[in-house]
């Protein structure tokens, strides 16, 4: 900040300015080189020396970077705000410290990270409002603040500067252990205690289902061994977090490291991963989880969807279908008109409910009768479309039956295959990477990997981020042309332009 933005925004008048710049202990301006050859000042640092140096200005420092002295605590307990009273993306807990300057509110999010000033109005109490951030800075988790007598000035303070205005260590909760009832429960002074790790999405209604499934039920093994997962991540995580924390004196060198540990010093832990998990002794090996959640698919009841919303958010590795694709009535080619018409009608399952989000209204429930995969119907569902206008949204296979053999690839929306037993399929494929053609990139470079595989083996499996991929420019090269919608490539035509480059 240049000298005229320090004045202004610490309220100094020429002639103080005059005054303490002049003086000696000033503290001393950024390297030019940095600034342009212009003269600047970190703001945060010009604030510490401002209040430490003239403690007749200090109020015109933000709050917690003025020193703090507070021989002892006031700790007025905690609140959990949810979503419902504060607002999606800003739920949190709150600990209130009653400090010589006001009550400070130190705010921890559960999952997004809001600016300190959203959620300020919501604590009236409080006259200084922190937030403890998901990233870090170098001493550990980033802080924000702002005072309600500056609400647009926004500063960060250190963990050290919070707990000397609170008078104790400040505590701190990785994101994985915010869980609402040991937080409002925890008073300054209690010793760690195991925490079951909070995730995101949220393992609990697995393993509440599975709890209710028969011991040799495929489904509770699936919903143990995939929430057993969410959990063991989550706690690796939230340890790593801890160990980080509990060592940064190791990452750095001379007053660095100084900082690190006044900062550590600062800190209290309040919670350890609770390691303790049933699931663990229940987990089950990856064919007992496919078939358990293709079970899972199949049911009609609340739980069922409960679990796959939650499954399909963490990885839809296991489940028993691929990428969703989409087709309009109205404007559906012969081959599509082939895929529609194909479709039987059902009663909705589990998994037809995933395509139905709140506000919904399906026109109908399908099968494919084919690759057993559930369509959804809706009437103007698209913003471009008409509103009377029917859309089919439906899943592609990961795979094709065992003995397939392609005959033809079908450059349309979705991309189909035909084997030569006549059958049309959607192509193999996942949510991402998706198929294309047309141009040069990755959707192009997914097809040909996925025709290559197909070529080899008409059952291989759809291509998949981290999978091996085996060079196909000659494949690659055909699909990158701009091929009019509806261009088909007979086996022939595929296996020449495969050969075309070796």
């Amino acid at each position: 900040m240049t000298s005229a933005e320090l004045q202004d925004l610490f309220g100094l008048s020429s002639s103080v300015w005059e005054e303490i710049s002049s003086a000696p202990g000033m503290v001393e301006p950024l390297d030019p080189k940095y600034t342009g050859d212009v003269t600047k000042w970190e703001g945060q640092a010009f604030a510490r020396w401002l209040a430490r140096a003239h403690p007749a200005l200090a109020g015109e420092v933000p709050v917690l970077l003025r020193p703090g002295v507070a021989e002892e605590f006031h700790y007025l307990g905690g609140r959990y705000a949810t979503a419902d009273e504060i607002g999606p993306g800003r739920e949190h807990f709150a600990g209130l410290w009653r400090t010589e300057a006001g009550v400070v509110a130190i705010t921890y999010p559960r999952s997004h990270t809001y600016a300190p000033r959203d959620v300020l109005e919501f604590h009236e109490q409080a006259t200084t409002l922190v937030v403890v951030r998901h990233d870090y800075d170098l001493y550990g988790p980033a802080l924000e603040a702002v005072d309600r007598a500056r609400p647009d000035t926004l500063y960060e303070p250190r963990w050290s500067e919070a707990a000397a205005h609170i008078g104790a260590q400040v505590p701190w909760w990785p994101s994985e252990l915010r869980r609402p009832d040991h937080m409002t429960s925890w008073r300054p002074g209690d010793s760690p205690v195991p925490v079951e790790v909070v995730t995101q999405p949220s393992w609990e209604p697995l393993y509440e289902l599975a709890r209710n499934e028969p011991k040799d039920s495929p489904v509770r093994g699936a919903c143990f061994t995939i929430g057993h997962e969410m959990r063991a991540r989550a706690a690796d995580w939230a340890e790593h977090e801890v160990a980080e924390l509990l060592e940064p004196a190791g990452r750095f060198r001379g007053t660095v490291s100084a900082r690190a540990e006044a900062e550590r010093a600062a800190i209290v832990l309040p919670g350890v991963p609770d390691t303790d998990d049933r699931g663990r002794s229940e987990v089950v090996s990856s064919d007992v989880v496919a078939r358990g959640l293709a079970e899972l698919c199949g049911r009609t009841d609340h739980r069922a969807l409960e679990c796959l919303e939650e499954i399909s958010m963490w990885s839809e590795a296991d489940l028993p279908f691929g990428g969703t694709f989409s087709l309009t009535r109205s404007r559906v080619s012969r081959t599509g008109a082939e895929w529609i018409n194909r479709l039987r009608p059902v009663e909705p399952t589990a998994f037809h409910n995933l395509f139905i989000g709140d506000g919904d209204t399906p026109v109908g429930t399908f099968v494919d009768p084919v690759t057993g995969s559930p369509v959804v119907a809706f009437k103007g569902r698209f913003v471009f479309g008409a509103s009377r206008e029917i859309s089919y949204l439906g899943r592609a296979p990961k795979r094709l039956p065992a003995g397939s053999v392609l005959k033809e690839v079908i450059l349309e929306e979705p991309i189909w295959v035909r084997t030569t037993d006549g059958v049309l399929y959607p192509a193999p494929s996942m949510d991402a990477p998706g198929l294309s053609w047309g141009y040069s990139g990755s959707g192009p470079g997914t097809l040909a990997q996925c025709v290559g595989r197909l070529l080899d083996d008409g059952a291989a499996h759809a291509v998949t981020y981290g999978s091996r991929l085996d060079a196909e420019p000659g494949l690659e090269a055909l699909f990158s042309v701009k091929h009019k919608r509806g261009t088909r490539f007979p086996r022939r035509a595929l296996e020449r332009a495969r050969a075309s480059s070796s």
